[in-house]
């Protein structure tokens, strides 16, 4: 009978045993199926950013040496980072010697960001290019004079129209 009831016990054990050595795998597969996950999804999201990044700000030649740069949609760090890193050296490789930056279509912009974007303006200046500023609404305008950049050296028309008109 102690035979038979140790024999019930060791197996019991043992049913108990292999039970969590289940549960345990399917905690590790789970685990690595939601860190999996989490991989790839952040991989997405970098990618859309990126895309993003490009279709906001695109370079547009609309003539020998003249190009519009259309910024478009909320604008933060990231993407003012890419208008130094990506932007700034196309515009150069492209020979762009007049640039037209249209604000018009900013949706959102903070001090930091439209400090970044002047000193994008001041790189331009550097290498030779004709800033154009357009588009600029009475928003932005607050907030670049409120984070006390200077834009008076900046040539600045209401819409891009007019900027391309003044050239001639």
């Amino acid at each position: 009978m102690r035979s038979r009831l140790k024999n019930a016990r060791e197996s019991d054990i043992l049913i108990i045993i292999n039970s969590r050595i289940r549960a345990c795998a399917l905690d590790i597969s789970l685990t690595e199926t939601i860190l999996a996950y989490e991989e790839y999804t952040d991989k997405i999201i970098k990618n859309r950013r990126t895309e993003a990044n490009e279709l906001s700000a695109p370079v547009v030649p609309i003539q020998d040496g003249m190009a519009v740069l259309p910024l478009i949609g909320s604008f933060d760090h990231d993407r003012a980072e890419h208008l130094v890193n990506k932007v700034v050296p196309k515009i150069s490789e492209l020979g762009v010697e007049c640039l037209i930056i249209d604000f018009f279509g900013i949706v959102t912009i903070d001090s930091e960001v439209a400090n970044h974007i002047f000193n994008v303006y001041k790189v331009l200046r550097l290498l030779g290019i004709q800033v154009i500023a357009t588009g600029i609404r009475p928003d932005l305008a607050t907030k670049v004079i409120g984070g006390g950049m200077d834009f008076s050296s900046i040539r600045t028309f209401a819409n891009v129209k007019q900027a391309i008109e003044s050239i001639g």
